[in-house]
């Protein structure tokens, strides 16, 4: 499931108040970003983490998976 980082949550994030602040901090660290009803900004975790390099590949249905218990 992925997880939607609004408006607000961006504000808190970036440091900026203004939406096209917010879009050029984006856009500038290559966060994919949509735009929602009235136009307001907003991506996923994903987004954020492929970004930064984290992408997580979840397995794919031939592929064993194996649980650690503790």
């Amino acid at each position: 499931m992925t997880t939607l980082v609004s408006i607000d949550q961006l504000k808190i994030a970036t440091g900026y108040d203004r939406p096209g602040d917010i879009e050029r901090c984006l856009r500038k660290n290559g966060v994919r970003y949509l735009y929602g009803q009235g136009g307001k900004i907003f991506t996923t975790i994903d987004a954020i983490n492929a970004a930064m390099g984290l992408k997580f590949d979840p397995p794919d249905a031939n592929q064993e998976v194996i649980d650690f218990i503790d």
